[in-house]
């Protein structure tokens, strides 16, 4: 059953699978975002209260190793990325290779992206809490 399904066609399933993740999970940082959005207004207007205060914090913390633990991951998954990507360029064709090589591009583009979400989304926490504390000081 599994022979008579071409390689491209379940290549391309793990393609539209690993896209439609990448939506939800750029839905999810949107949502943070106008969140923390949100909070900047409230800092600018000096109306945080210490619930907001106590948010920023844990998240910050949780976002750092979130961050940390994105970027660790692209260190163990580049290696392997590369390794299969060289077996399927071994074993396949170069016109077929090229076929199956669309959800290891997806994939790779999703964690990417994932870091580099995670690390804004720390930043911009960070930062957050910087100014905080400069208007305390102020």
């Amino acid at each position: 059953m599994i022979n008579q399904i071409p390689t491209e066609i379940i290549s391309n399933v793990i393609s539209i699978l690993l896209v439609i993740v990448l939506f939800y999970k750029f839905s999810k940082h949107k949502k943070q975002l106008t969140v923390i959005q949100k909070l900047s207004a409230l800092n600018d207007e000096n109306s945080l209260t210490n619930s907001d205060i106590s948010y920023i914090k844990d998240n910050e913390k949780e976002y750092e190793q979130k961050a940390l633990k994105a970027q660790q991951l692209i260190k163990l998954l580049n290696p392997i990325f590369i390794f299969f990507i060289g077996i399927i360029f071994i074993y396949l064709p170069l016109s077929e290779a090229l076929l199956n090589l669309n959800a290891f591009i997806v994939a790779y583009i999703l964690i990417q992206l994932d870091k580099i979400n995670k690390n804004n989304t720390f930043t911009l926490l960070k930062e957050l809490r910087k100014s905080i504390h400069e208007a305390k000081e102020v």
